[in-house]
């Protein structure tokens, strides 16, 4: 994974305003799951949940409970916080894609 390129992102997503960011998923078409890439979503959720699991340990707080803090501005903006928002945003989307209904009937 290219940190750095993750961090640039990060940054220019968390700049955008609410409409911004909403045009911006609209944008994004998520491929679907196929039995070629099925297997890797969950190596990749796993791996996800590790980087989340250092910025716990580190920090001393689950990412449950750091994301909507860092989202309401309480936390800073150092650049492991803009990290760790967008591991875990990444983490909950395939969380969510792996047990959506459609992927279920794949």
């Amino acid at each position: 994974m290219n940190v750095k390129l993750v961090e640039s992102l990060a940054q220019i997503i968390l700049s955008l305003s609410e409409s911004e960011r909403q045009l911006l998923e609209s944008q994004i078409q998520i491929p679907e799951l196929s039995s070629k890439n099925a297997p890797t979503i969950p190596q990749d959720i796993l791996e996800l949940k590790n980087r989340l699991q250092a910025f716990e340990d580190q920090y001393q707080m689950r990412s449950d409970d750091f994301y909507p803090r860092f989202r309401a501005g309480e936390l800073g903006d150092s650049m492991d916080f803009f990290e760790w928002s967008v591991f875990y945003e990444m983490w909950k989307a395939g969380k969510q894609k792996l047990t959506s209904p459609e992927t279920q009937q794949s």
